[in-house]
């Protein structure tokens, strides 16, 4: 790991930052991987997890969920087309003191805060728009 800070107004928090040693094919389970690790581990906070988009969050939410094993953890999607009493979710305290884990794209990283996130596991993909000349159009791209 190596050193970083993260800054707000008036606060400076030191960050540490992993990286994978060598790049994975399967990002989703890596990062469930790299999750189950960390919420076994005894300091406490929250998990947020970054994924490329909608289908990846549904996938990595099964995928936790399938994994689970005590003590559980209280796994969130986030996404556009999520009912918003869902959404409202990820800002809420667990029930019961679980941890936490949010599964969301990017926009977590610039557009959100989540109080409690102490741990943040980026699958290092995203979606861009893409201009295909086969098609003539635009299209989003991981």
């Amino acid at each position: 790991g190596n050193a970083a800070t993260f800054q707000i107004p008036g606060r400076t928090f030191p960050v540490e930052v992993f990286h994978a040693k060598n790049p994975v094919e399967d990002y989703v389970d890596a990062a469930v991987k790299q999750v189950m690790q960390t919420h076994l581990q005894p300091r406490s906070g929250d998990v947020l997890i970054v994924m490329p988009g909608q289908e990846d969050i549904e996938v990595t939410y099964d995928v936790l969920e399938e994994r689970q094993s005590a003590p559980p953890l209280s796994i969130l999607p986030i996404y556009s087309q999520l009912p918003s009493d869902l959404q409202a979710k990820i800002f809420q305290r667990s029930e019961g003191g679980l941890r936490k884990c949010v599964v969301a794209t990017n926009i977590a990283e610039t557009s959100l805060t989540i109080d409690g996130i102490v741990f943040v596991v980026d699958s290092g993909y995203c979606k861009l728009k893409v201009y295909n000349p086969r098609i003539g159009m635009d299209a989003l791209q991981v």
